[in-house]
């Protein structure tokens, strides 16, 4: 189903540059998440609405979908295999199943103390919802692009190949709490190094 044919959405949020956004979907329901201005990654968590803390298992999914990422038509599931959305759509086709999502050590062992990372940005979203705060999220990170290296082992990360007004578009299979991220990595590539704005939008079932 094509997102353009869709109805307005029920909700839609702006998530700026090096912040993030939870909100809820029902079971049937789209969300869209959408990079405005180009090269921008999206670090993606779901849980079951049903199961605090259950939720996305990206070495399940990556072993469900034969592959390091899922393809339209493919699911995103928990560590049971339960399938929690299904990629329905995909204009871009690059991103990442292996990265946690950034937090405050990782800019330290660069060189910048206290900079602004998802993990606390999930922390800060997620406690509205009764959730303790992680050290480590485990994201499906949407327009990220990394590789193998030539050693068959490091992942190197190349900036995004998103371009403005590229998204992905999944339905919730169960009711679930998602979080959607806008990575403020700006010491690496992933960004090519000017994190910027997503947009995320809710269409009915």
């Amino acid at each position: 189903m094509a997102v353009q044919s869709k109805q307005v959405p029920r909700a839609e949020a702006r998530v700026g540059p090096a912040d993030a956004k939870a909100y809820e979907l029902s079971a049937g329901e789209y969300v869209q998440i959408e990079d405005i201005q180009g090269c921008q990654v999206s670090d993606f968590l779901a849980f079951h609405k049903e199961r605090p803390g259950a939720g996305i298992s990206t070495t399940v999914t990556r072993a469900l979908v034969d592959g390091l990422f899922p393809l339209p038509g493919q699911g995103i599931y928990d560590a049971e295999g339960n399938k929690l959305l299904e990629l329905v759509e995909d204009t871009v086709g690059r991103h990442d199943t292996f990265g946690i999502a950034c937090n405050r050590e990782y800019y330290e062992e660069l060189g910048y103390p206290d900079h602004r990372n998802c993990t606390d940005n999930f922390n800060r979203e997620l406690a509205a919802f009764g959730y303790e705060p992680r050290r480590f999220w485990e994201p499906i990170n949407f327009f990220f692009n990394t590789k193998i290296g030539p050693d068959g082992r490091v992942i190197e990360i190349e900036p995004s190949l998103s371009k403005a007004g590229d998204y992905v578009l999944m339905r919730a299979e169960r009711d679930l709490l998602v979080a959607s991220s806008a990575c403020p990595d700006d010491v690496e590539p992933t960004n090519n190094f000017n994190p910027t704005d997503i947009m995320v939008r809710i269409f009915p079932a």
